[in-house]
């Protein structure tokens, strides 16, 4: 079964539109917050920011950042046509 982590944040939207898609599929996952300050435009610097960073591959400016085992999907906007075309369920658990 594939390990899937989410890095969100409270303020994002899409990040709540990711989790509820998991939520509603019934899927096990790690929601792992990313805290971001508006005053300065970006994400506080953390363990759980910097280790995003490192998944990436880069320094990212936007959550979700979602991880499906080894497979990045940079954002709630790269997800949606994975589901449209039913490739999502290839790397989701079975059942999921």
């Amino acid at each position: 079964m594939h390990k899937i982590d989410i890095y969100y944040s409270k303020v994002c939207g899409l990040c709540t539109e990711a989790i509820n898609y998991f939520h509603k599929r019934g899927i096990t996952f790690t929601a792992i917050a990313i805290e971001y300050d508006s005053a300065i435009d970006e994400f506080v610097d953390s363990p759980h920011t910097r280790d995003m960073y490192d998944r990436c591959g880069e320094k990212v400016e936007f959550v979700p950042q979602i991880f499906i085992g080894d497979r990045h999907i940079g954002g709630w906007r790269k997800m949606e046509p994975l589901i449209a075309s039913g490739e999502i369920n290839q790397l989701l658990p079975e059942g999921g």
